[in-house]
């Protein structure tokens, strides 16, 4: 059995995948994981045969997102060719397109999408809104967890940086989704939103090294205001 679990809801399918881990743990079964770092095709062949004693599998195919598109074509090819009925689990932390997607013609397709207000935060980034990006910041805390929130602001940056550098055209973006990008970059200076940056990957070390001296709330709002 195939489950894909994906979308930008990161907190969420990260936390089912877990619990599903912890389940296969309790159950003694053999948990498999494969990344780019490790993938072979002999390894997931391997994995996917009958076992000599008849032991139950998790395979795990973790950051599918970070596979080319020929290893994503040859796992999916396969995965397909096999009988084998052991369960095996797709994660990404983004949307996988519809192409992806179709490669697996027999799959439970979870689809794990945030809050619509998150995204009314990221849009209304710029240094002369920043008391509305505040209001909307406060009410995505009420409804997402702040590691998501986090997550998607840096991903938001980072788009940001590339729209407004001489790189616009390597932004993997539908076209309105660029120009949305390229329209919002220019309501900051290369050095506010490489600022920014900097500010959330230092807020980042210190909630993961206890020196920061407020919520990471707080901070996350701090950075806002100061843009």
């Amino acid at each position: 059995m195939l489950t894909i679990l994906h979308g930008k809801n990161v907190t969420n399918s990260r936390n089912l995948l877990n619990s599903l881990i912890k389940q296969a743990q309790k159950k003694n079964q053999t948990i498999t994981r494969i990344t780019t770092e490790n993938f072979q095709v002999d390894n997931l062949v391997n994995a996917l045969e009958p076992d000599l004693f008849n032991q139950e599998r998790l395979i795990i195919l973790d950051d599918f997102q970070k596979f080319s598109l020929s290893q994503q074509k040859k796992i999916a090819q396969i995965i397909n060719q096999s009988s084998s009925e052991k369960k095996i689990i797709i994660w990404a932390n983004k949307n996988l397109p519809a192409k992806i997607l179709n490669l697996f013609p027999k799959k439970q397709d979870q689809l794990f999408k945030p809050d619509k207000t998150i995204f009314s935060f990221l849009d209304s980034l710029s240094p002369d809104n920043k008391k509305k990006s505040l209001y909307l910041l406060n009410q995505t805390l009420k409804k997402e967890a702040v590691g998501l929130v986090f997550y998607l602001l840096v991903d938001r940056i980072e788009d940001l940086i590339i729209a407004k550098s001489d790189y616009r055209k390597e932004l993997k973006k539908a076209p309105w989704q660029k120009k949305r990008l390229i329209r919002q970059a220019e309501n900051f200076s290369q050095n506010q939103l490489e600022k920014m940056l900097k500010g959330l990957i230092l807020l980042d070390y210190q909630q993961k090294t206890g020196q920061i001296p407020y919520s990471f709330e707080f901070g996350l709002e701090l950075l806002i205001a100061n843009l």
